[in-house]
């Protein structure tokens, strides 16, 4: 009998320590499971175990590259109820996840530069209790670095802190993709190749707080599902052309762009968005109206804003049908108010119990501010403009302000342009259409000519932009700016000014030789010398103008396309270089005038007692100078303000610049077709044998004959020939410059 007490007595000591084990290994310290650099290819319960480790302890698994690992069984997470992490990182093999069971104490899921194809259905995680009390909450879902290239329908159905999609492959976030979703931050960064964002992609997540769209590839944003959004991330994203109003957000108070132009959209809603600015202060003159008359203390803050709104809506729409693929969709649809482009339904506001208790329990609930950056309290009425803090802010370079900036200087260009294409056109009109013999003077005319009727060209473009983006330029800037329209102009600009100080140098030193070298006629320029010069001068032109075009500096930099922006030591040695060939040129042009002038000093002893000759001569010398000098004139304030803008001490900005850019940048080109062929006589001696030939207007034609040549009398020339037609005065036109004190062209 003792013994078979003693038996019995064992035996219920051993179930004790059993169950006490067992208790022990339930409420104890979890297990973090790390396998590293392991080459298993199957993942699952039987090889956990058999590493040694009880599936009931098991808190944290970490899977470390592992590069032949292919398949996870992810149904056998559920005999691991203490599952708090998974981790999984370096599997390149592992291309897909069955849908994961329910996972109560999961908080983290991580799995990165892997080789997933598509996201994870993680929408059974975490099931609804039944009395919805303490809802459990992912505290971050990482997909960083894998090839997915869709997000599933309802994969992504959690509730979670933080959902990581960053440096991807994906192209396109469709329609519903998180709806049901409670997100607080998303990320799609680094997905170079997202390029549409469907208009109700986020359709459905009214809880989501940060949205980070960096370093990818999309032109537009959609704003429904956004309106509580405080922190947009959009920058290194140049493909991005227009940003939603700020009524559209809420909430909003940072936002990193990537263009400048677009904080210009949230610091004037007024010109950015003018009709929905319109509605907004409509309603906000409604809800004053309203508030006339009413107590403060009359209800409660909370139902008086919820009441404002109502009295004050403009529509009344039915709430959005929901989509009719998913398996869990109601068929009832509920009423909603429009207030300031948000739709609050009356069973999910942000006053319900189950949401405040939600968000004490998940984050930080946001501050209610029902009418969009504007406090409004019944017989207290006030206007408080909310700010939203946007990087980059308008700088020297990209101000908040249109093309010309002053209206001034708006109607100031149309005059430049009128006078730079008017005057170049006509010089080229004669120059080309006449039949006489070409001269290197003539020829190099032509194409100073044609230079400056491109920068009349450039200026014509801006001014036509300036007239389109007129208040609002901010909202044209992107399409301007990045587009062809922009490149085009920069290019005119850089390569009509480098052409046109090539030809001034070379008409400058042809002048010099002609003069200096009056008696060697050996020394002057031929015609196939001055082709080939300007044929070197063009490619120089066309090179230093394709240069931004090819990366090298940039025409996209500010509204005005000039390379005027340096990012690196390619972009200042580029524009070094063109502020040192115009220096250069400059320099050539002083030295062969001065030289002109030495060379005329003496009057007529250099010329053997021909004084007439000489002063002819100095008077060509100093119309010459007059030229030059305009061109100085034109040069010298944009290269003095360019060089301390190199260096890095900027004197004067976009806005200022402007001022030079319509006033002393074109001035070469309004002034040159005037002075060098239109005031000239030998001009004008074309121009009358240009109307000659078309055979009208020969009463103007007579009258110039009889101006020009006067008639010879016995007195002075006994034996003089008969008028020569005017056709024929171009023989001697040499001698008729000289005698005359005109340039030869």
């Amino acid at each position: 009998m003792y013994f078979w007490k003693l038996q019995i007595f064992a035996v219920c000591f051993f179930l004790l320590v059993r169950r006490s084990t067992q208790n022990n290994e339930e409420t104890g310290d979890g297990v973090s499971v790390e396998l590293i650099q392991t080459n298993i290819t199957r993942l699952t319960a039987k090889s956990i175990h058999q590493a040694g480790y009880h599936l009931h302890s098991i808190e944290h698994l970490s899977i470390i590259d592992a590069p032949k690992l292919d398949y996870v069984a992810v149904d056998d997470f559920s005999k691991m109820p203490r599952l708090k992490s998974l981790f999984i990182t370096q599997a390149p093999l592992l291309r897909r996840l069955n849908p994961l069971p329910p996972m109560p104490e999961l908080r983290t899921f991580m799995i990165t530069t892997s080789g997933l194809l598509e996201v994870p259905n993680l929408s059974k995680v975490h099931n609804k209790n039944k009395n919805n009390v303490s809802l459990p909450y992912l505290q971050a879902v990482d997909l960083e670095g894998n090839h997915i290239k869709r997000i599933p329908s309802h994969a992504l159905r959690v509730r979670a802190d933080q959902v990581s999609l960053n440096y991807n492959l994906i192209e396109e976030v469709p329609a519903y993709a998180f709806k049901y979703a409670e997100i607080s931050k998303l990320s799609f960064r680094g997905n170079t190749k997202l390029r549409k964002l469907d208009d109700k992609a986020f359709s459905g997540n009214l809880l989501l707080r940060q949205l980070d769209l960096s370093n990818t590839a999309i032109s537009s944003l959609p704003t429904e599902g956004l309106q509580n959004l405080q922190i947009l991330r959009i920058e290194k994203t140049p493909s991005l052309k227009y940003v939603p109003s700020i009524y559209e957000f809420q909430h909003l108070e940072k936002a990193y762009l990537t263009h400048h132009f677009h904080c210009c959209a949230f610091a004037f809603p007024e010109r950015h968005d003018p009709a929905r600015h319109k509605i907004y202060e409509t309603q906000i003159a409604l809800m004053a109206k309203q508030c006339q008359g009413a107590e403060q203390s009359s209800m409660p803050r909370k139902k008086r804003s919820l009441q404002a709104i109502r009295n004050v809506q403009l529509n009344e729409n039915s709430k959005e049908a929901l989509d009719p693929t998913d398996e869990d969709d109601d068929t009832s649809a509920s009423t909603s108010d429009e207030m300031f482009g948000t739709t609050f339904d009356e069973d999910e506001l942000v006053y319900s119990d189950s949401n405040e208790e939600f968000m004490e329990n998940f984050h930080e609930p946001i501050t209610d501010n029902l009418t969009n950056g504007y406090e409004a309290k019944c017989g207290n009425f006030s206007l408080s403009r909310r700010e939203v803090e946007c990087t980059p802010l308008p700088d020297a370079l990209n101000p908040c302000e249109d093309v010309m900036g002053w209206s001034w200087l708006r109607a100031s260009v149309w005059l430049v342009i009128t006078a730079a294409v008017v005057g170049n056109v006509a010089v080229l009109l004669v120059l080309l259409t006449n039949h006489t013999e070409l001269t290197v003077p003539r020829f190099l005319m032509c194409h100073l000519a044609f230079s400056d009727l491109c920068t009349g060209l450039y200026l014509f473009m801006l001014a036509v932009v300036d007239l389109r983006s007129y208040g609002e330029f901010f909202n044209y800037a992107y399409n301007w700016q990045y587009g062809v329209g922009c490149k085009i102009a920069g290019f005119l600009s850089v390569f009509s000014g480098q052409l046109s100080v090539f030809t001034l140098t070379i008409v400058t030193l042809e002048r010099w030789f002609a003069i200096t070298y009056a008696i060697y006629l050996e020394r002057r320029i031929s015609l196939a010398a001055a082709a080939k010069i300007m044929l070197g001068g063009w490619m120089f032109s066309i090179l230093m103008a394709g240069l931004p075009l090819a990366g090298v500096s940039d025409y996209s930099s500010t509204s005005i396309c000039l390379p005027v922006e340096s990012k690196d030591v390619g972009d200042a040695v580029y524009q070094g270089s063109l502020f040192m060939t115009n220096a250069i040129a400059w320099v050539t042009i002083v030295i062969c005038y001065v030289q002109i002038y030495r060379s005329l000093g003496g009057g007529g002893e250099k010329y053997g007692g021909r004084g007439s000759a000489a002063a002819a001569e100095r008077k060509i010398a100093n119309k010459m100078a007059l030229l030059i000098g305009t061109d100085l004139l034109c040069w010298a304030p944009v290269a003095f303000f360019g060089v301390t803008a190199l260096a890095g001490v900027p004197l004067v900005d976009v806005s200022h610049g402007k001022v030079l850019l319509v006033f002393f940048y074109p001035l070469n080109a309004c002034a040159n077709p005037f002075l060098y062929a239109i005031l000239t006589k030998q001009y004008r001696r074309d121009f009358m044998t240009l109307i000659a030939r078309t055979g009208k207007c020969n009463w103007l034609v007579d009258k110039y004959k009889l101006a020009a040549t006067p008639p010879p009398t016995a007195q002075t020339n006994p034996s003089a020939p008969a008028l020569l037609p005017l056709v024929d005065y171009q023989r001697n036109q040499s001698q008729l410059s000289k005698g005359n004190g005109e340039i030869a062209i």
